[in-house]
């Protein structure tokens, strides 16, 4: 924990600056991103080397559950998990549900689509990381730090920023389950303005609007990739390639800021459309398949020490 804390002191100091967030009606312009990649190479050490993906749950549905557009096609859906890995050391981006909370939120027939064993893999391997981030505090990305079987060892690693960390206490919206006053007491809270340099070549973005304590991850590995992890900015790339958000009556539902997510969207757009960055959905079972097989990501986690 010494290291963590003055990992965290060292971070904040690089970026003793007014908040950009105040500054500026947005701050997803064409601006960000040579600030994200400066603030990844700021940090001394070897960029990771990959970017690996496990599927948690898989499903499916039509596409309009998912995006604002009017087409019935049925497309593949997933809970997804990530592992950014150097060789003696990872980090682990969400921590997906068990199944305990898959019954309660989505009923107990969604049980033949959640992989057990992979979950069992995913708590291996956060009991196991240097660090954990979550994109944001909906069950199905967070479920997995809250409880099992090394809570104490998970939470001491996982990084809340302070706005998950107060929605997790008091949650204003559906589909988070709330933190007990004596388990948030075991995670570190992170407090940082637009950007965090996590690690070399690894930076927080903080992206509220999906929820109050949405973030991306951006990723730059040793190979020259950049990937950004976008969690729920977007359910299916449909939303990216056509500019429409989740559907109305779905993200009024989940309380979304949706003035605020069409900025990020816009933003994520122009990147992945530039295909210079590679934009990660983490629902998005096609879009992940499609970036594993030219190889941006690694199917299956690592959990070896090389």
């Amino acid at each position: 924990m010494t290291r963590m804390r003055c990992t965290l002191v060292a971070g904040l100091a690089a970026l003793a600056l007014p908040s950009l967030l105040a500054a500026q009606a947005t701050p997803f312009d064409d601006s960000l991103l040579p600030r994200i990649r400066a603030l990844a190479a700021s940090v001394p050490g070897e960029r990771p080397q990959s970017i690996h993906v496990m599927k948690v749950l898989e499903s499916a549905g039509p596409l309009r559950n998912y995006v604002a557009v009017d087409d019935s096609t049925r497309v593949a859906s997933c809970f997804a998990v990530f592992q950014i890995r150097w060789p003696d050391r990872w980090i682990v981006v969400d921590a997906a549900l068990d199944s305990l909370e898959i019954v309660r939120t989505y009923g107990a027939r969604s049980l033949p689509l959640f992989h057990q064993d992979r979950y069992d893999r995913l708590q291996q391997a956060l009991r196991d990381a240097d660090r954990i981030v979550l994109t944001h505090e909906h069950v199905d990305h967070a479920v997995g730090v809250e409880r099992g079987p090394y809570f104490a060892t998970v939470a001491a690693k996982t990084l809340l920023s302070e706005e998950q960390y107060q929605s997790l206490l008091d949650p204003k919206a559906r589909g988070i389950v709330r933190l007990s006053p004596d388990s948030a007491a075991a995670f570190p809270v992170l407090r940082y303005g637009l950007l965090y340099p996590l690690a070399p070549g690894v930076v927080l973005i903080k992206a509220p609007g999906h929820t109050p304590g949405s973030q991306f991850v951006y990723v730059r590995l040793a190979s020259g990739k950049e990937v950004l992890i976008a969690g729920d900015l977007a359910w299916q790339h449909e939303g990216l390639a056509q500019d429409a958000q989740k559907p109305e009556a779905t993200s009024r539902s989940l309380g979304e800021d949706r003035d605020a997510i069409q900025p990020e969207l816009e933003w994520a757009r122009r990147l992945w459309q530039g295909g210079e960055v590679a934009v990660v959905l983490s629902h998005d079972s096609r879009l992940l398949d499609s970036l594993v097989t030219s190889g941006v990501l690694v199917s299956d986690f690592d959990l070896e020490r090389h």
